[in-house]
């Protein structure tokens, strides 16, 4: 059972399923966290020596009170889903769709079929990170 800290840390950010990869994260890879249901990129400054992400939010975000730029740290259990930021697919999804939104859609299905993304909880709210 775990302990009453335990069950907040878990709480605080969604946790990622174990099903999905543990992904490869370090200085300058892009993030997607959620908590309170929305979901949201933020782009990683370092990694602590204790494991946890020193991050910067890389959205606009509709219900949380942080802004683009705030610094905030989370587990690497929290990381749902990471986008190198070199990562050409998501700028040819891009360049061959009428839009941001349309994209990020597409992409983010690529990355659930292959088992690299965490699925979406039941009205979760996405806030797409503009790429142009």
């Amino acid at each position: 059972m775990a302990s009453a800290a335990e069950r907040l840390r878990q709480h605080t950010f969604e946790v990622r399923n174990k099903s999905v990869k543990q992904p490869v994260v370090y200085a300058g890879t892009l993030i997607k966290v959620g908590t309170q249901g929305e979901r949201f990129w933020c782009k990683v400054k370092w990694v602590r020596w204790d494991g946890a992400l020193v991050v910067t939010v890389d959205n606009d975000l509709i219900k949380l009170p942080w802004r683009p730029g705030d610094e905030i740290v989370v587990q690497r259990e929290h990381v749902l889903e990471t986008c190198d930021p070199t990562d050409m697919t998501f700028a040819g999804l891009l360049a061959a769709s009428r839009s941001v939104p349309e994209a990020d859609v597409r992409w983010r299905e690529m990355r659930v079929a292959e088992g690299l993304s965490a699925q979406e909880k039941p009205k979760t709210v996405f806030v797409l990170r503009d790429a142009r």
